[in-house]
């Protein structure tokens, strides 16, 4: 599951999750209500009574990290979602560790645990009329070793926050967030070049303004979307690569 360091990532996947539409990550997402939730293979992740999972991906890949992740919605408080995981696990899985952990980050209130060889985590945060809106995540820990962004041809300097990849029922997906010191046009280009070398064909054009520029490309049955933006004198760039 995603530890304590992925969750800026996680928020970010969130973002992109409840953002506009054709970014096409094709994860399947169907709505259930449910008492338990089956982690990766093992143990069962416990979900409090009438609230309602949405399942995001059964097999992505955050930062190397095979992880599944659960959208969860409830009439609950953050603080009583917060406390119902506090009781499910207040006994320690080891000995000398304590049952779970507790972070904020990005508005989002955090309780996680390690049971060997799975690490839960659960983000939330307040929605309309005092409600509940997050995500449930496990993962297996001792699955990532020595992971490197496969792949994934970047411009010099630039430093990959976020690698997400899916493959769900035949419907592969890619995210790819990044950020350097170079221009946005230059990001802008370097992709394009790349991508039309490769034999994608190009659907959108740059924009007027500097700052911020879209990329669409399609070859086939893939799709390449990448938003460009310049922050605090460095560009971000979050790369959507889908094929049915």
């Amino acid at each position: 599951m995603l530890n304590l360091k992925y969750g800026q990532s996680l928020t970010v996947f969130s973002d992109m999750m409840s953002g506009a539409g054709k970014v096409a990550l094709v994860f399947c997402s169907m709505a259930i209500l449910m008492p338990q939730v089956h982690a990766v293979e093992g143990p069962e992740l416990a979900v409090p009574d009438g609230a309602k999972v949405v399942i995001v991906g059964e097999d992505l890949n955050i930062n190397g990290l095979p992880t599944r992740v659960w959208e969860l919605s409830s009439s609950q408080s953050p603080e009583e979602i917060l406390a119902y995981y506090r009781q499910e696990w207040q006994d320690p899985a080891e000995s000398k560790g304590p049952g779970f952990l507790e972070n904020e980050a990005g508005g989002w209130q955090i309780i996680s645990r390690s049971d060997e060889p799975y690490f839960y985590t659960v983000q939330v945060r307040e929605a309309a009329m005092g409600s509940s809106f997050g995500f449930l995540a496990v993962s297996r820990p001792m699955d990532l070793v020595n992971h490197k962004p496969d792949g994934f041809a970047k411009p010099a300097g630039s430093e990959i926050l976020l690698d997400l990849a899916s493959d769900d029922a035949g419907k592969r997906g890619r995210v790819v967030q990044f950020k350097n010191q170079q221009t946005v046009e230059a990001n802008y280009h370097f992709y394009r070049e790349l991508y039309m070398a490769q034999g994608w064909k190009e659907l959108s054009q740059l924009s007027a303004d500097r700052d911020t520029a879209l990329l669409l490309m399609n070859k086939g049955n893939g799709e390449i979307s990448i938003v460009f933006n310049r922050i605090d004198n460095e560009s971000y760039g979050v790369l959507v690569e889908s094929y049915d």
